[in-house]
């Protein structure tokens, strides 16, 4: 069963207002704004900074990443993708 995490993120407003647009190591999604802990607001075209809900699919890969499924409509790459472990939050 994949475990829920939170992985920081890069955040930019979505199309609509429920969502964001996410960023994780080169992956993008759309992202509905519940699925997001916000540090730092977007502002206009300047990135802001956060937290987006995921889910641990495998730790088996290099020493110090974990493979995550994003809970989105990917933009850029797809909902999977390797991020190192020091962004992976509880």
């Amino acid at each position: 069963m994949a475990q829920p995490r939170y992985i920081k993120c890069k955040i930019l407003p979505g199309l609509f207002k429920t969502e964001f647009y996410v960023s994780v190591c080169g992956t993008s999604v759309y992202v509905d704004r519940a699925a997001v802990k916000v540090t730092r607001e977007p502002n206009g075209d300047t990135e802001g900074e956060g937290q987006v809900l995921a889910y641990i699919i495998d730790e088996g890969g290099e020493k110090d990443q974990a493979l995550v499924e994003l809970a989105g409509e990917p933009v850029i790459g797809g909902l999977r993708t390797w991020v190192h472990k020091a962004l992976v939050t509880a």
